[in-house]
């Protein structure tokens, strides 16, 4: 993306020109924004690949919003200790009980 006032080719992010200073629409902002801010990339990585590691990803985003910030990292938190509560049962609870008989087996 180029700046609309000069032409010159726009640093992923900025607000400003760093050639003339003059300051960038919104839409132009969000169009020059890396490919890792877009919302859906970030969502799945967060959900499926990182969990709360991926909150700093979320922070750095400028296309969402301080409240979309927050309600998604409290929701992330939660999902998360959802997840280690669910794997923790299924291996203290569910499996180590009934490991040794099932070796006993083999």
């Amino acid at each position: 993306m180029r700046c609309p006032t000069c032409r010159e080719k726009l640093v992923p992010g900025a607000k400003f020109c760093h050639r003339c200073g003059a300051e960038l629409s919104p839409d132009v902002v969000e169009k020059v924004a890396n490919w890792y801010h877009d919302p859906v990339f970030v969502l799945l990585m967060i959900f499926l690949v990182l969990a709360v590691f991926g909150l700093p990803l979320l922070w750095k985003s400028p296309r969402f919003t301080y409240w979309q910030k927050v309600v998604i990292s409290a929701v992330t938190v939660i999902y998360t200790g959802a997840v280690l509560w669910l794997l923790w049962y299924l291996v203290f609870v569910l499996f180590l009980p009934y490991f040794h008989q099932i070796r006993d087996l083999m």
